[in-house]
């Protein structure tokens, strides 16, 4: 009997023993399987990453370069619209001092005026009819003509005919006759002045362009002027005014 009580025993022993055994190996199962999930979840969020981060460099990259590339276009642009616009005026300088030596009328002046008028010899009136100064063509033109729709005043605009020219050189050439045979610019003084400043007061004064700001206010003079110091126009009349 007691032989059997201790074979009993330890057989309970045995089986608590490999309960535990058991136990301990369903826990670290258990800690294995939620290691091995926590991994599998942080797989996702590590791609995720990586994938955000790739895009914002990409983003970086191509930003940089574009900015890159449009600042050169523009100052690509720049440098070719100085350049057509140094053409410009040179396509003007010998015309205009051979009008100056006729009447008196200052290059600077003569070209400023041109490239207002005309817009460096971009507007549709100058590309159709070489009419660079926007002169019109009233009862005393007897050449060609063109009818254009233009700006009056501040926000009006009328249809009017225009002179048409074969060349510049025309263009330039009858606005001096133009001027010279209108006495209201005479009466303004336009020829008894020998400053830039002076002509362009009284080409406005005179009453060649009706320019205003939004206030109404004259500032056809102004214009020119600022054109003259911009790209040193006065350089030409120093050239040719006596000394």
């Amino acid at each position: 009997m007691i032989y059997i009580a201790s074979l009993d025993s330890r057989v309970k022993k045995k089986n608590v023993d490999s309960g535990k055994t058991r136990t301990k190996a369903s826990g670290k199962n258990k800690k294995n399987s939620k290691t091995k999930r926590t991994k599998k979840n942080k797989r996702p969020r590590k791609v995720f990453r990586l994938c955000i981060l790739f895009l914002l460099i990409t983003f970086l990259y191509t930003s940089t370069n574009l900015f890159r590339y449009f600042d050169n276009l523009e100052k690509q642009i720049l440098v070719e619209s100085n350049k057509s616009n140094q053409e410009f005026i040179d396509s003007l300088k010998d015309i205009s001092i051979v009008e100056y030596r006729k009447s008196g009328l200052l290059p600077s002046v003569t070209i400023s005026q041109a490239i207002l008028e005309s817009n460096w010899g971009r507007s549709k009136l100058t590309r159709d009819a070489n009419n660079l100064y926007g002169i019109k063509a009233d009862s005393s033109w007897h050449g060609d003509k063109v009818l254009f729709n233009t700006k009056e005043y501040y926000n009006s605009h009328v249809n009017a005919y225009f002179r048409k020219y074969p060349s510049w050189a025309d263009s330039v050439s009858d606005r001096t006759d133009f001027l010279m045979k209108n006495r209201r610019y005479l009466k303004a003084g336009l020829f008894e002045s020998n400053t830039y400043r002076g002509q362009a007061q009284a080409l406005e004064d005179a009453g060649y362009a009706t320019t205003t700001n939004s206030k109404g206010k004259k500032i056809y003079a102004d214009k020119l002027i600022s054109i003259i110091k911009s790209y040193d126009l006065y350089e030409i009349d120093y050239k040719v005014k006596p000394k």
